[in-house]
């Protein structure tokens, strides 16, 4: 009986706080959001929080400071995660076109355009995307081959396809990576 006695402790002292707590709350989490709605939904998640973990917390205690915590927490991932959503939408092309192979001379043509952008690259570098891209070796394949460290060789590789993109849309460099071994 002191078990479910206990339960019903917990669930009434959670209900009380939720009662007495959730406007101060929403009023905090609004501090950092600007925004009714999402503070409404922070707090209820910073809720949902407090009673999946309700075993582990100790409500005899004073709970505000810990739901204040909660509720500044989960208000900052809040706005990291639309950080990361407007680096992400800024970083996508709005409406790349999409190419496909065409005939077989524009795509000889084309794989040449690129074999001769990557051979204005940096000598180490354009060493790097001609075992990666032509010879199609491994990262640890290719840090062998160079003398050099698999970071160093991840370094090359993005620096190379970030100038790659620079001439080209990623869409039609992918349609032609499997090809550029064959010129």
């Amino acid at each position: 009986m002191g078990r479910e006695t206990e339960a019903c402790d917990v669930k009434i002292l959670f209900e009380n706080s939720f009662r007495e707590f959730f406007k101060s709350l929403c009023f905090h989490a609004m501090s950092f959001v600007k925004d009714e709605e999402v503070a409404k939904d922070v707090v209820h998640d910073v809720f949902l929080t407090v009673w999946i973990r309700r075993d582990e917390i100790d409500f005899a205690q004073p709970i505000l400071p810990y739901l204040l915590s909660l509720t500044r927490h989960r208000a900052i991932n809040y706005l990291e995660h639309l950080k990361v959503k407007v680096r992400h939408a800024e970083q996508k092309p709005e409406a790349e076109e999409v190419y496909l192979p065409a005939d077989d001379a524009g795509h000889e043509e084309l794989i040449l355009k690129i074999k001769a952008r990557i051979g204005t690259l940096p000598d180490r570098c354009r060493e790097v995307m001609f075992l990666y891209l032509i010879e199609c070796k491994k990262y640890k394949e290719i840090a062998e081959i160079l003398g050099i460290s698999v970071n160093t060789v991840k370094t090359h590789i993005s620096a190379g396809l970030k100038n790659l993109r620079e001439e080209f849309p990623a869409s039609l460099l992918l349609l032609c990576f499997p090809y550029l071994k064959n010129y």
